[in-house]
């Protein structure tokens, strides 16, 4: 039976691997307490993927573009961003997937534990921080996914509501860019009141940004510099795919899930 759950939620982009690679690293790591870790990671880029192929190939078609490698890398990086975005405020079904895709995987989860409130740990990288951001905030103001939850939610569907959430581990978090131009930022409530919200940045990555400088409500976050990458990237935006195989992060995400295996 698991004892403690791990959840990853990836970044934009047309792949959502790396998760095989993290749950590889970690093994290694933890040796034998992994055996007791429920790890479920949550694939969305499907999602989103069949239609920005399609519209690429609608694009290709009808058109000569020029600069096809950057006009790919914005169509399915920044892509992702807005269509969420866009779906959250006008056609929902996207939104909900991509929600729903992790709501799934906290009740496999629960299953592997027993039916029981083990804690939870996330690991998002990139835009899966504010698909997490807004699940929570999501749970707790009970709209989109939790619209007609109880005030008072039965064992299973508390957990779903991410009741048991002991830490926040983000990555090349891109929160900010969502909501600079927005007068007041407000970040969801902390709850539990010992939750833990570790924000790893590189500077050398645009589109990792620390996340107290938001306002008043992110102060709790614990804004963490590390510099990830090797010898090709660790000094330039590419590092912001190097994240989740940085002994930087890895060693801190192994201790967090060590502490709460027996």
């Amino acid at each position: 039976m698991k004892e403690i759950v791990l959840i990853t939620l990836h970044g934009m982009g047309r792949d959502g691997g790396g998760a095989e690679a993290l749950g590889a690293r970690l093994g290694k790591l933890m040796g034998a307490r992994w055996s007791r870790v429920a790890f479920h990671p949550v694939d969305y880029a499907s999602l989103l993927q069949a239609p920005q192929d399609s519209l690429w190939q609608a694009m290709t078609q009808r058109y000569a573009l020029d600069s096809a490698p950057i006009r790919t890398f914005l169509l399915h990086y920044l892509g992702d961003a807005g269509s969420l975005e866009f779906s959250a405020h006008r056609e929902p079904a996207s939104y909900l997937a991509v929600q729903g895709r992790l709501h799934q995987a906290l009740l496999a989860a629960w299953e592997a534990c027993g039916q029981r409130s083990c804690p939870v740990v996330i690991l998002a990288h990139s835009l899966g921080a504010q698909v997490i951001s807004n699940y929570l905030w999501d749970a707790q103001h009970r709209q989109y996914l939790f619209a007609n939850a109880p005030e008072h939610m039965p064992p299973q569907e508390a957990f779903g509501a991410l009741s048991s959430l002991r830490r926040l581990i983000t990555t090349g978090c891109n929160i900010p860019l969502f909501t600079s131009g927005l007068e007041e930022r407000h970040c969801f409530t902390r709850q539990p009141s010992d939750l833990i919200w570790d924000n790893y940045y590189d500077r050398d990555d645009p589109l990792g940004w620390p996340l107290r400088p938001l306002g008043s409500s992110y102060e709790w976050i614990n804004d963490r510099e590390i510099n990830v990458g090797g010898v090709f990237s660790a000094w330039n935006p590419a590092s912001h795919t190097h994240y989740w195989d940085d002994e930087d992060l890895l060693r801190p995400l192994a201790d967090a899930l060590n502490a709460r295996t027996p």
